[in-house]
């Protein structure tokens, strides 16, 4: 049979047809070293190019672009490139430029990636732990891998079981492994595996490495879970903790530690009993935190169990405060150091301050809040104070002290040293022998005194404080406490550990008194230090009058017989580095005294004027002046001769006033205007006042007969008309009124007061109704003064 060939150009037609479709590439790449090479090794990169052209290479490394690199020609077609020390992955590529092959695509360039790495480590440190659970059991190896490889590992562990003493091989297992740097691997074994031989193996294209053979018996390994705690239940100084387990284990590990603390402690005698344990020993009023784990009869401990946190609960304080005492303003603020929370034994409420007199009787108790350090109670010589802390158990053993008359002795001159004060002082040989000591500090300028304080034994000469701040002035003194109840007091004052410039000035308050100043200043609480002196300013119409230096521990300065000008006041502070800025600036201004004869003057007027207001107030006297006072009226006008009279006079007919009061009504509608004879009165002598009554028409009148007008308007269904008439010499005389009621009787209108009081000089001002104009009217006023 003839076999037939496939045409040689249909075969290059599909391979032509499978290059186009493909994409073809212009060149190949490879390294000697391979695609993953050793860190810091040197190796060589080849380029091979399938068609004439113009080759070049590039290489990059990280996130840095391509570069072009200088090759070498190893023939007409291959180009190379040496890599020396290779620290990090990179990548190399090739292209070929200028190709007479005419084809329609560009061929693709060619590229190398190469990752740098390490061969691996021997692993070290293995481990393997035989997990016992309620429901499953595993062996889990682990071991520490080395340094990191920077490529891909394969890592395996190799494991052979036996029965009882390796006496015979079950079998042989591979098991992948995973992590770093920790890698583990797990497993299950078959119950009768008793001892189990481990390799680990780890391998990548750099190289490999393998553990040495291990050998573990598996009840050796054996681990149960650890424990759960539950409910925790704390008295002062137990708690007891309610522990579930899920496999039943035969030891107990319970261990305890305090709130901030790090290092834990071990309970003696974890027993478990009915599911709890009781955690003895413990300190009331504590935040305490607790854990366990369990063990098997033979084999390893549990892992530890969660954390569980409780207080336990308070007791009454056990320990007396620290008392001490200083004089504050004729008062005695007593002092006290709070209790550590391991005496205060709970959370303190508040403190009781008692008061006693020198035999015991309760003379006050008052209560402070549990934030406050210091109280004040009344002055007191000779007396006792105690002062307790309570909290919801109860109160501490009362810290006590004596209120004594100190004596003062010579001033301690203590001893500045790499920022300590070392105070000193000698023991003095007296009968009583001293039995403690008591040295107390407090800065100097600070409001209240921030007071500290420590106590010294009998034997004590000494003491050096070390928490005095910088640029702080303190003072303080040393109590000798003697058995025969008497103290001494040995001062120091103007201590300070450095010392700065002050920042600012007082704040001046000025008080003009005359032609005095009274000057007062508040000092800053932190001057830099201790102050050597105060410095006053004074300038007079903004020129500089005076300066004063003051001593530091007034607060008080006088500015006397100060003339009269514009003032401007301020301070400054100095201290052993300099004298600080000025305060505020105050200004006040001294005036002129007044002459003293214009004072006198004002004086005597007003004592005059008293006088005689007093001196008027008798009857006689006002009857003197009236005599001289009525030479100086001036004539009043006659109303016969005003206008009014004269337009009433040419009226046709003649208006009759006829007086009935009780019979008629004020019109509402109509006011007539009567012309009436007014006769004018000598001027009578200064009798007394006769009163004019209407039951005695007959009696003698004091003055002569006048006719008064008087005005009304008459509602009368017989006439409209007003009338006037002539009031006889026995008639009773009516006034004008132009608010005259029409139901008023006779007797009222005899009876209406006078005008003005007899006891007041000047009438009080009366609504008259409509005005009169008088052309000459003359009134007789005597009347008004007699009245």
């Amino acid at each position: 049979m003839r076999t037939m060939k496939f045409p040689w150009f249909v075969l290059t037609a599909l391979l032509l047809l499978l290059q186009t479709c493909k994409g073809a590439k212009s060149c190949h790449i490879w390294s000697t070293a391979g695609n993953e090479v050793q860190i810091t090794s040197t190796f060589r990169v080849y380029c091979a190019f399938n068609l004439e052209c113009t080759p070049s290479m590039y290489s990059a490394s990280g996130h840095s672009a391509p570069r072009p690199q200088t090759h070498q020609k190893h023939n007409s077609t291959t180009i190379y490139l040496d890599v020396v020390n290779v620290t990090e992955d990179c990548t190399f590529s090739c292209d070929c430029k200028g190709s007479n092959r005419n084809t329609g695509n560009k061929l693709d360039s060619c590229g190398l990636d190469i990752f740098a790495g390490f061969p691996p480590d021997r692993p070290t440190n293995v481990s393997c732990v035989y997990h016992i659970s309620e429901t499953s059991s595993a062996v889990v190896c682990s071991w520490a891998s080395g340094r990191n490889t920077f490529i891909i590992n394969d890592t395996k562990l190799r494991v052979r079981t036996f029965t009882h003493n390796a006496t015979g091989e079950l079998g042989s297992f591979v098991f992948p492994a995973k992590g770093s740097p920790t890698v583990r691997a797990n497993f299950t074994v078959d119950g009768s595996v008793q001892v189990i031989s481990v390799r680990a193996n780890v391998t990548n294209k750099l190289g490999s490495a393998e553990t040495p053979e291990v050998k573990y018996i598996l009840r050796d390994i054996m681990m149960p879970p650890a424990p759960e705690l539950h409910e925790v239940d704390c008295f002062s100084r137990n708690c007891s903790i309610k522990i579930k387990q899920s496999v039943p284990t035969h030891h107990l590990d319970i261990n305890y530690k305090e709130e901030n603390k790090e290092q834990w402690t071990p309970h003696p005698k974890s027993v478990l009993t009915n599911g709890s344990v009781l955690v003895q020993s413990l300190q009331p009023y504590r935040w305490y935190s607790f854990r366990a784990r369990s063990r098997l009869t033979t084999g390893l401990w549990s892992d530890w169990s969660r954390t569980v946190s409780k207080w336990t609960q308070e007791e009454a304080p056990g320990c007396a405060l620290d008392v001490w005492y200083a004089v504050d303003h004729n008062k005695i603020r007593v002092y006290w150091k709070k209790l550590d929370t391991s005496v205060a034994q709970g959370k303190i409420l508040d403190y009781i301050i008692t008061v006693y007199d020198r035999n015991y009787n309760i003379i006050s108790t008052q209560t402070a809040n549990s934030n406050n350090q210091s109280h004040l109670v009344q002055l007191c010589l000779n007396c006792h104070v105690t002062v307790s802390a309570r909290n919801s158990r109860g109160r501490s053993p009362p810290g006590n002290i004596t209120i004594h008359t100190v004596k003062a002795k010579a001033t301690l001159v203590p001893v500045i040293n790499n920022k300590n004060v070392a105070i000193s002082w000698t023991q003095h040989v007296t009968a009583p022998l001293p039995l403690e000591y008591v040295v107390e500090w407090f800065a100097k300028y600070q409001k209240p005194k921030a007071l500290r304080w420590l106590r010294m034994g009998q034997n004590s000469s000494h003491v050096v404080i070390t928490d005095m701040e910088p640029f702080v002035c303190y003072e303080g003194a040393v109590y000798v406490f003697y058995s025969d109840n008497s103290v001494d007091r040995l001062e120091f004052t103007d201590i300070n550990t450095d010392v700065s410039v002050p920042t600012s000035g007082p704040v001046v308050i000025e008080k003009v008194v005359g032609t005095t100043v009274n000057v007062t200043w508040l000092s800053m609480e932190e001057p830099g230090g201790c102050i050597i002196k105060y410095i006053i300013y004074l300038e007079k119409n903004n020129r500089f009058f005076a300066s004063y230096n003051v001593s530091p521990s007034q607060r008080f300065w006088v500015l006397r017989d100060l003339t009269p000008a514009d003032y401007r006041i301020w301070m400054s502070i100095s201290t052993a580095k300099g004298e600080g800025p000025p305060g505020q600036k105050v200004n006040f201004f001294i005036q002129q005294d007044p002459p003293l004869a214009l004072i006198i003057t004002f004086s005597v007027l007003i004592t005059l004027v008293g006088v005689l207001i007093c001196v008027y107030q008798f009857s006689a006297v006002k009857e003197r002046i009236w005599v001289y006072f009525q030479y100086c009226m001036p004539d009043i006008p006659d109303p016969a001769n005003s206008k009014w009279a004269k337009d009433c006079l040419k009226e046709k007919a003649k208006v009759n006033l006829h007086h009935q009061i009780s019979i008629s009504t004020v019109s509402e509608t109509e006011e007539d205007l009567v012309l009436v004879d007014i006769q004018e009165l000598p001027r009578p002598p200064l009798l007394p006042q006769i009163s004019l009554s209407s039951d005695s028409e007959t009696a003698t009148q004091p003055y002569p007969h006048i006719t008064y007008i008087k005005c009304f308007s008459h509602d009368s269904d017989s006439s409209g008309q007003t009338h006037t008439s002539s009031l006889g010499t026995n008639e009773t005389v009516d006034y004008i009124s132009p608010h005259d009621t029409a139901g008023m009787s006779e007797e009222e209108e005899e009876d209406l007061p006078t005008f003005f009081p007899s006891h007041s000089f000047f009438p009080e001002q009366l609504d008259l109704g409509p005005k009169l104009t008088l052309d000459a009217v003359k009134i007789d006023g005597s009347d008004f003064f007699l009245q």
